[in-house]
């Protein structure tokens, strides 16, 4: 911060940065060392980094210092001219992966631009334009001219086809989409929904209806949509957060579920239990059969269901993941309002479990971690004119759609939030709130409400 005179305060000062990152980064080693993890490196072997809290602590806290030191030594100008041509490095990308630039290059040996830019069947020189700005960025190494092998970046990208479809989904509709965000904004400034959004204003769709008329890219993006879960700790943290062995051999419904990846994961590490995969669209469902192995294939069902009608299913838990922030607040209503008859006919505490991320507060999170929130916030904005939420605004969202839904419990914050929410079914509880006619009265009745569940719900 800057104090009174306009300096940087001794705190964000250069040298007192570097200490931090070199504390910091010594802490970091520490870790890894008493896992047992080796250090990383650029070399196609390097492992990726331990998927512990702790080091995600660390490594937040050292992004941030680490930015903030560039930022300062490179000054607002470099660090804008370098940001606002982004875009340029973005085309490099997208070139490498429409053109499977990843997959060419051996994972164990060079390859030459000619023979690259032969399979690839484009230009020499273009090949070796993308390659090269890529190599600057360790994504690739130009090991001498014109002949590349793979780093630990580009490697994880070759190994994995799931990412590939991820990253290419950004790189080619996402990509084009977020360059007409200012022209939605200027053609509906207040109404947004899948249809007042960038990605209908560039592809003419909106994203549901263009991936049904387009069932290629919707394959790929429901195979995209597994592959970003290979990305962070998503798949660790809905496992450990809550505890799922409490459903014993009950069923878990994973509404709105794609292909399932998610449900299937949480099927092998509890082994009892069994999952309904609901989605309102069979090219979603489709590649869940896929994954299906031996320990699961008894325990896993698929189900054609549209999430916006009465949850015909009575279960042990309901998971929404990744939904809410797709849609704007009426639907988030509907889509809540949805869940009442069948959590009426459930036992007492059921839960409703809403994996989404959830936005911080001010100074609830380093500002790196933050940023990547944020992101995400536009990208629900481009891609279905929807957004993120806090947990302030996902509890009043509940509440319009039943006075009686009580968060019981946050078991986790961020990119992959975890809330657990449940129907009060006691009959004093929202009973007879329809008779109100007066809306102060109907809203005392409620806060009343709110206020008598406090000791079961806090």
């Amino acid at each position: 911060m800057a104090n009174t005179n306009g300096h940087v305060s001794e705190k964000e000062s250069p040298l007192a940065l570097a200490e931090s990152i070199l504390s910091l980064t010594q802490t970091l080693v520490r870790h890894l060392r008493e896992t047992s993890h080796s250090l990383p490196d650029f070399s196609v072997s390097s492992p990726g980094p331990p998927l512990t809290s702790t080091y995600e602590s660390l490594r937040f806290s050292l992004n941030t210092a680490a930015l903030d030191l560039l930022r300062l030594v490179n000054g607002p100008k470099s660090t804008f001219r370098t940001f606002f041509t982004t875009h340029y490095d973005l085309a490099a990308y997208q070139v490498a992966l429409e053109f499977k630039f990843f997959a060419l290059v051996p994972l164990n040996s060079p390859i030459t631009v000619e023979a690259l830019a032969k399979q690839a069947g484009i230009a020499e020189d273009r090949v070796g334009m993308v390659m090269r700005i890529l190599a600057t960025q360790r994504v690739f190494k130009e090991r001498e001219k014109g002949v590349f092998e793979h780093t630990s970046a580009s490697a994880v990208i070759a190994r994995d086809p799931l990412l590939q479809d991820a990253f290419l989904m950004q790189m080619d509709e996402m990509f084009r989409a977020a360059s007409e965000t200012s022209s939605s904004l200027q053609a509906s400034p207040y109404k947004f929904d899948g249809l007042n959004s960038p990605f209908a204003t560039r592809h003419k769709l909106p994203a549901y209806e263009y991936y049904k008329a387009n069932p290629e890219k919707g394959a790929r993006f429901a195979r995209a949509m597994a592959g970003v879960t290979r990305l962070d700790r998503q798949l660790v943290e809905v496992r450990d957060e809550f505890p799922w062995d409490t459903i014993g051999d009950g069923t878990l419904v994973d509404v709105g579920g794609g292909s399932g990846h998610i449900a299937i994961s949480l099927a092998k590490s509890f082994p009892k239990m069994k999952c309904v995969i609901q989605d309102v669209s069979p090219l979603m469902l489709a590649p869940g059969q896929g994954l299906l192995d031996d320990s699961v294939r008894d325990r896993i069902e698929f189900m054609q269901h549209d999430f916006f009608q009465p949850q015909p299913l009575e279960a042990n838990a309901y998971l929404i993941r990744q939904i809410v922030h797709n849609w704007n607040d009426e639907d988030c209503v509907r889509l809540f309002r949805a869940f009442v008859p069948a959590l009426e006919r459930c036992a007492p505490k059921t839960p409703l479990l809403i994996n989404d991320t959830i936005l911080p507060e001010i100074g609830e999170k380093t500002p790196y971690e933050e940023h990547g929130l944020r992101q995400l916030d536009i990208g629900m904005w481009v891609v279905l004119g929807a957004k993120q939420r806090s947990q302030e605004e996902i509890a009043a969202l509940l509440r319009e759609a039943d006075p009686r839904f009580k968060i019981a419990k946050v078991h986790s914050k961020g990119s992959m939030g975890l809330v657990e929410v449940h129907l009060a079914k006691d009959e004093k509880l929202g009973a007879g709130l329809e008779g109100f006619k007066n809306t102060d009265a109907k809203n005392e009745a409620i806060e009343l409400d709110r206020e008598f569940s406090k000791s079961d719900y806090s």
